[in-house]
């Protein structure tokens, strides 16, 4: 019976292992190196890099609008939470993302942040992925 439960539990461990990787890989990320996740059906979170730039949450927007959800170029892409701490990772440097504008949407954090894109802001979905610009330091050569 011992040997039983200990082959039990090194199965599930090996299948935990697995859904674990499984749910890492399926985070998202932008040409720039910032991460997008998921939020709900309506609202995902884009995570700044350290000493990241405020168009670095227009590129992860504009990407994962284009590449994941299929928004076209001319689509708009709404903020829906300002920078603040993240929901979907331990950031301290998240804002959150609609195609849907601020008051169409629920389960955004609908706060005002400190730096970045403000509540309400849009772009259009090629606009800000085209706003993408390498990691600051990145080897550009």
């Amino acid at each position: 019976m011992k040997r039983f439960a200990g082959n039990l539990v090194a199965s599930v461990s090996v299948m935990v292992l697995i859904g674990c990787q499984t749910g890492g890989s399926a985070a998202f990320s932008a040409r720039n190196g910032v991460r997008v996740n998921p939020v709900n059906a309506d609202v995902f979170e884009v995570i700044a890099r350290p000493n990241g730039r405020k168009s670095d949450f227009w590129c992860g927007a504009g990407s994962y609008a284009s590449q994941q959800l299929g928004a076209p170029d001319n689509a708009l892409v709404y903020t829906v939470g300002g920078a603040g701490r993240g929901v979907t990772m331990n950031s301290p440097d998240a804002a959150q993302f609609s195609l849907k504008p601020p008051e169409q949407v629920s389960g955004a954090t609908g706060r005002a942040g400190n730096w970045g894109p403000s509540v309400g802001q849009a772009n259009s979905v090629g606009r800000a992925r085209n706003s993408c610009a390498p990691p600051k330091n990145s080897d550009t050569s």
